[in-house]
């Protein structure tokens, strides 16, 4: 269950991050370079991830992967 839960914090902290920017998920889409349909499985945690393209979607919002694994770390211990 513990990987469930990583996989849906991660999905969660991708939607918080798009809605801080205020971006629709065509936007990053967009400036990430990849298909809407990815930007939407993943944020729905409907298919498997893979990091490349996690780092490419959160490459829109200028955070490294550490950052952006140190929140979701994070997030799940404040649950």
């Amino acid at each position: 269950m513990m990987k469930d839960n990583f996989k849906e914090q991660v999905a969660s902290e991708l939607r918080s991050l798009r809605a801080k920017y205020n971006y629709k998920q065509k936007d990053v889409a967009n400036l990430a370079n990849i298909d809407i349909m990815t930007v939407t499985r993943y944020e729905n945690n409907s298919t498997s991830m893979q990091l490349d393209m996690i780092e490419k979607i959160i490459s829109v919002y200028d955070i490294t992967l550490a950052i952006f694994f140190t929140n979701v770390s994070a997030n799940m211990q404040n649950k």
